[in-house]
């Protein structure tokens, strides 16, 4: 077998570099943009992940402030309560003793004896109702004459009227160095005594005492709330009270006049708001700050806020553990990134190495990509490249012209079967080099493969010229070649030939005609010289057509089955038809009944010739197993392509359809195989016919005659029927030839037992002349028409046997003198002067002798119903029985015993003879 060298087959290898740098570089992308994705989706997540915790953050601040401000309120409210009780008591003591109100003195007294009930009263006054002064535990002068002060009188008219405590702003007592927070209620004229105000002078720094106490006492000091400041804020914007304070240098500034800021901000802008969150700049301080205010009044409200950094360092120490983790998994992730992508720059620099090897040797690669492997001619890719050349410059110089031809060997198969595969190679090699020999310099030779060369052939001037070129190839190709083993081996070619402009102008199309021409060379005989020919594309064309023709029937379950009737013409069973050859049709929707013709040419197709095999198979046996069970009993006779038959398959689609018909006899079953067909593959063919013999059935070379059949070939096929083909069947009466060649094929079937049927019978007298010449079986439109299965029946049980003549040549061959002649070289043999006889010894020589095969072929057919030919088997056998016990005692050396029983066997073979001769011959 031819093997492609090492080198050869990397040439003719892909050069996959580009496409695994491309493939890798898409990869490097994709990993690239996993990465990153993976990056942003972390990033992303871990951007909600802290966006949700800022607001979980800010929400429990909130929470947390606004509790805060609550207990703020609740303490500061109580504390302001106190107050206004201790100025309660203060009124009734007045109303019970209305003088006081006159006496400075004894009011002053009772004054500063209630101040010192109470802690944080820096002074407590009594203001009558046009807003002087009527007592005070300190002097204060006239600035402090409530109505010298606008904004503060304005507002004890307003709580005089609605009833409600007037609370600040701080106002400075000079007196006291230092600010006091009023805080003012007025009590309406009652009994003798007239309305009047109690004013009662908080120290500003007594409700810092009471926020520090009561954070302490509930220990709430934490990292946030030592960040808090508490404040208390009147709706005008006058801050009252604020922990931890302003430094000393900005109390004027900071509790002197209304602040502007964030908290007062959202008190104005929300007036009906009891409570909410705020975030903003304190101006007074120039710091950004988030709290919670509430009111305790509708003027009066109470804060919690903190600097908004302390809010966000808070955040960030709580975000820190899941920014390192999410920090360590894209470190991880950058790792592993950069750890993968220098492996694929490793793995990219790799291919470009490799690239750039392969590269070094591409023009080396190429030239042996472009040359076949065994004879070092140019090879097919070669061929493609130089005619689409050749085409192009031709168009370009149109005087120029050159010829394409497709040489084929012919029968080239049965060099390697007869010599091997080895030698078989070596002849390609020693035939392509005398072919190139006979070439011109400038034209080419090109093997395309197997046994097929193409030759191009430049500058032909005339078709003169190229058909010499291509004679020439033809006379050296046919040429003895002797081999290394001293063995010589000759074989012919067939070679078709297109010219350019004429026969095709594109590489394709003069590749095509040219190998049409060479097919036309092998149908017409090989051996042969072929020009391309405009029909021989139609014929291509029809050949395409029965092939889609044939698998659309087979698809569309068009196919039908016509049988065709046997009639036997000699033998016991003459007169009677004894079976039918099954038929193939199409039953065309639009064209009705097709006959083979149509489509025979594809039935070789590979991929149809074993679906259409099969079908037949399939329905012939079906219906012989019908007529069987009808009580009709005939033989099937199918046609099977040769490569159906030849391939592995044949035998398991036999099986399967004779178990599928277990009411046939295999022996019914005849399998009809072309002569040609084969031919093919001889030794294949020997074994599966035996093969199928096994199996029960019986074979039969269909068109006997046509080929190239020799009789040694025959006696290789264990064939049981030939069948004589009509073209010689048909003029046998007019043509001598035809007469000659049919009268040699019947005489030949007679010595080798084998039964025949001839094709094409048209007339009685072409019956009765086969008959008299010792054919068995006939078949043609001279006896039926193929027809439908259903109309076989009522035709065979109408039929009338002819009236048919005897044989008059000899139908038992000059066996005698055969026999005379094996038996003078068995006695020679036993003397030791020679060699025994083949089929004489082996235990079935029975079975192959010249005896033996006409007693179980022709004889077996003319004369098997007469009752002795039983005995004639049995006293057969008993000769090559004696010839053996012969054989083996002249093995031991007892030449005495071994020729009596040689003379016993030579007494019983004459006996035979002699009633064998009575039997053909019989007395008048």
């Amino acid at each position: 077998m031819e093997t492609l060298p090492p080198l050869l087959a990397q040439a003719l290898e892909k050069d996959d570099t580009q496409s695994e740098r491309t493939h890798l570089q898409r990869l490097q992308r994709l990993f690239f943009a996993g990465y990153v994705a993976v990056v942003l989706v972390t990033l992303a997540l871990f951007g909600l992940y802290a966006l949700q915790h800022w607001r979980n953050e800010r929400q429990k601040l909130n929470h947390r402030l606004a509790f805060d401000t609550q207990l703020l309120a609740g303490a500061t409210d109580g504390r302001l309560q106190q107050y206004a009780v201790l100025s309660d008591s203060l009124a009734l003591s007045i109303r019970r003793d209305p003088q006081l109100l006159g006496d400075a003195s004894a009011l002053q007294g009772r004054l500063r004896q209630a101040q010192a009930t109470v802690k944080g009263i820096a002074v407590i006054r009594v203001v009558g109702a046009d807003g002087q002064v009527l007592g005070s535990t300190a002097e204060l002068g006239p600035r402090f004459e409530m109505r010298n002060n606008p904004l503060i009188w304005a507002q004890l008219l307003d709580a005089r009227q609605s009833g409600r405590m007037v609370v600040g702003p701080l106002v400075p007592v000079a007196a006291l160095k230092r600010r006091v927070l009023p805080q003012l209620l007025f009590y309406p004229a009652s009994g003798n005594a007239p309305e009047f105000w109690i004013g009662i002078g908080i120290e500003r720094t007594a409700f810092n005492s009471l926020w520090i106490s009561l954070a302490r006492q509930n220990h709430r000091l934490d990292a946030l709330r030592e960040a808090e400041a508490f404040l208390l804020v009147r709706q005008d914007g006058y801050v009252l009270a604020r922990w931890p304070d302003v430094p000393s240098d900005r109390i004027d500034a900071f509790y002197g006049h209304p602040q502007t800021g964030a908290l007062v901000r959202s008190l104005q802008d929300h007036p009906d708001k009891a409570e909410m969150p705020f975030t903003g700049v304190v101006r007074s301080i120039d710091q950004t700050r988030v709290g919670y205010w509430t009111r305790m009044q509708p003027d009066l409200a109470v804060a919690v806020s903190q600097p908004s950094s302390t809010q966000v360092a808070a955040y960030w120490a709580s975000l820190i553990p899941t920014l390192v983790a999410a920090l360590a998994l894209l470190a991880v992730l950058t790792l592993t990134y950069l750890l993968i992508r220098r492996r694929m720059q490793a793995e990219s620099l790799a291919i470009d190495e490799r690239h750039q090897t392969l590269l070094s040797y591409n023009d080396h690669l190429r030239q042996l990509a472009e040359r076949d492997y065994l004879t070092k001619l140019p090879n097919r890719r070669y061929l493609m490249a130089r005619l689409g050349r050749l085409c192009d410059a031709a168009q370009r110089e149109r005087g120029q012209r050159f010829a394409v031809g497709i040489l084929d060997l012919d029968d080239f198969k049965r060099v390697n079967d007869t010599y091997g595969h080895q030698e078989g190679d070596q002849f390609l090699k020693i035939q392509a080099s005398k072919l190139q020999n006979v070439l011109r310099d400038d034209d080419v030779l090109v093997r395309l493969g197997g046994d097929e060369f193409a030759v191009i052939l430049h500058n032909i001037a005339q078709e003169r010229d190229a058909l010499a070129a291509c004679q020439r190839l033809l006379d050296s190709a046919r040429a003895l070649i002797e081999l290394s083993n001293q063995s010589a081996i000759q074989v012919t070619a067939s070679l078709g030939l297109a010219i350019w402009p004429d026969d095709g102008t594109e590489p394709d199309a003069l590749l095509r005609h040219a190998d049409q021409a060479m097919y036309a060379a092998k149908q017409d005989g090989k051996n042969l010289l072929r020009r391309y020919q405009p029909e021989m594309e139609a014929q291509a064309q029809a050949l395409q057509n029965a092939y889609d023709l044939l698998e659309q029937a087979l698809s569309q379950q068009w196919l039908s089955l016509h049988y065709q009737p046997i009639l036997c013409i000699n033998g016991a069973e003459a007169g009677r038809i004894t079976g039918v050859e099954a038929l193939l049709r199409i039953r065309h929707p639009e064209q009705g009944v097709l006959a083979a013709q149509s489509f025979i040419s594809a039935l070789d197709a590979p991929h149809l010739a074993r679906p259409v095999g099969r079908w037949v198979l399939q329905q012939a046996m079906g219906q012989a197993q019908y007529w069987n069970a009808q009580g009709l009993n005939l033989g099937m006779m199918v046609n099977i392509s040769a490569v159906h038959f030849l391939s592995p398959d044949w035998l398991d689609d036999l099986n399967e359809a004779l178990t599928a018909h277990p009411g046939l006899q295999p022996a019914q079953v005849k399998i009809e195989i072309t002569e040609s067909g084969a031919l093919r593959d001889l030794d294949v063919a020997a074994r599966v016919m035996m093969q199928s013999t096994h199996a029960g059935v019986r074979i039969a070379l269909d068109d006997f005659g046509q080929g190239e059949t020799t009789l040694r070939y025959l006696q290789r096929l264990p064939a049981h029927t030939i069948k004589i083909d009509q073209s010689f069947v048909r003029d046998m009466i007019d043509d001598p030839h035809d007469y000659a060649i049919v009268v040699g094929l019947l005489d030949m079937a007679t010595l080798l037992g084998l039964v025949t049927v001839a094709e094409g019978v048209e007339g009685e007298g072409a019956m009765q002349l086969l008959a008299s010449l010792g054919c068995t079986h006939v078949q043609g439109y001279g006896i039926a028409r193929p027809m439908p299965a259903e109309a076989l029946p009522g035709w065979v049980a109408q039929w009338s046997p002819p009236s048919l003549p005897k044989p008059v040549m000899r139908v038992m061959p000059n066996l005698p003198e055969i026999q005379r002649q094996r038996f003078t070289r068995l006695f020679a043999a036993l003397e030791g002067k020679g060699s025994f006889p083949q089929y004489v010894t082996p235990l079935d020589a029975e079975r192959y002798c010249h005896l033996g095969q006409w007693l179980s072929g022709s004889g077996q057919f003319f004369y098997g119903t007469d009752p002795r030919y039983a005995d004639f088997h049995r006293r057969h056998a008993l000769i090559h029985e004696l010839a053996r016990r012969a054989h083996a005692a002249a093995e031991t050396g007892d030449h005495a015993l071994a020729l009596q029983l040689a003379t016993e066997a030579q007494n019983v073979n004459d006996a035979l003879l002699q009633d064998l001769r009575a039997l053909a011959n019989p007395a008048p």
